[in-house]
């Protein structure tokens, strides 16, 4: 009997899960897109970050709209290095995790890429 007491809540973690949303981007493509006049340069590059610390089992930061988070601070990041630009294209995305259980923890996700503006001739 107490063997059937053990497995039970074994099991009940194999089969256990969730889901989340990462965040949102107001637009996102794996394919080039013809006809997006803007000017890319490798000297445009930018990387943002978004960080959750967990101490214990208790969260810190920002959980929710990470990717949107790390996007923000990457565009971000870019102005105040004094280049222009609201988009950033070939970007890579990372998520980092490494967890001591019940002690501390760190999950982050890292956003590089070129950023880039649309040109004025654009209206």
């Amino acid at each position: 009997m107490k063997k059937h007491l053990l497995i039970i809540p074994i099991i009940a973690l194999l089969f256990s899960g969730c889901s989340k949303r990462i965040g949102n981007m107001t637009a996102l493509s794996t394919n080039s897109i013809n006809g997006l006049n803007t000017q890319v340069s490798s000297d445009n590059r930018v990387k943002g970050k978004s960080c959750v610390t967990r101490v214990v089992i208790f969260p810190f930061g920002a959980f929710r709209d990470k990717l949107e988070k790390a996007t923000d601070d990457a565009i971000e990041n870019g102005r105040s290095e004094g280049l222009r630009g609201d988009l950033i294209v070939n970007a890579r995305v990372y998520s980092h995790y490494w967890y001591i259980p019940f002690l501390y923890g760190r999950n982050c996700m890292v956003v590089k890429g070129d950023l880039v503006q649309f040109s004025d001739s654009i209206k």
